[in-house]
Order: structure tokens, then C-alpha cells, then sequence
């Protein structure tokens, strides 16, 4: 799928998966503006991408996911209550991260 039909899926949906060579496409045509190791399921991005933000991150069934988002102020936000989530789960709470 080219990037920009990815896009307009993203402004369409909450999220969209992407293949791995999607993904690949979309980091060597984005500016990572911040990538956060998670410890658990790879690494969460904020991407700047023609000028839209987007946040992609790696699912528990092994799906990147995009979705676009207003502000890196909520970018901050989301990235932040996803690392405190997997945080709690490295602590055995049993919890899971709602990716859907």
C-alpha cells in the first residue's frame, strides 16, 4: 500500500496495521521526533509525517499500528500512559494494553 492511501486510512479509522515493509517505507519517509523502548512490545514512535502526526506502535499479536494524533502534547500523553502500562505488566500486574 503506497503511504498516502495510508494516510487517508489513518484519517479515516483509529488505527491501521501495517505490514513490515510498510512500516519500514513509512520511517525511512518520516522524521522520528521520539522513540521509547518498551521492554515489551518493541518500540513505541512518535512520527512526522508531510507535516501529520502519527503514533506507531508494535501489538501483542505482533501488528504495527499507526494512528494519527492532534498534538504532540497528546502524543506525550498517549506515549506516557502506554509506557506506564507496560511499566506495570514488566511488574507481573496482569494487565493489557488496549491496542484496538
Amino acid at each position: 500500500m503506497k503511504l498516502d492511501t495510508l494516510m487517508e486510512d489513518a484519517k479515516k479509522n483509529k488505527y491501521v496495521i501495517l505490514s513490515a515493509s510498510e512500516l519500514e517505507a513509512l520511517l525511512s519517509n518520516s522524521e522520528v521526533l521520539k522513540e521509547e523502548e518498551t521492554l515489551i512490545s518493541d518500540k513505541i514512535r512518535l512520527l512526522n509525517f508531510k507535516d501529520e502526526l502519527l503514533i506507531q506502535e508494535k501489538t501483542d499479536n505482533d501488528e504495527f499500528l499507526i494512528r494519527l494524533i492532534k498534538s504532540e502534547k497528546e502524543a506525550e500523553n498517549f506515549i506516557q500512559n502506554r509506557l506506564e502500562i507496560y511499566e506495570k505488566m514488566w511488574d507481573g500486574c496482569g494487565c493489557k494494553v488496549e491496542y484496538y
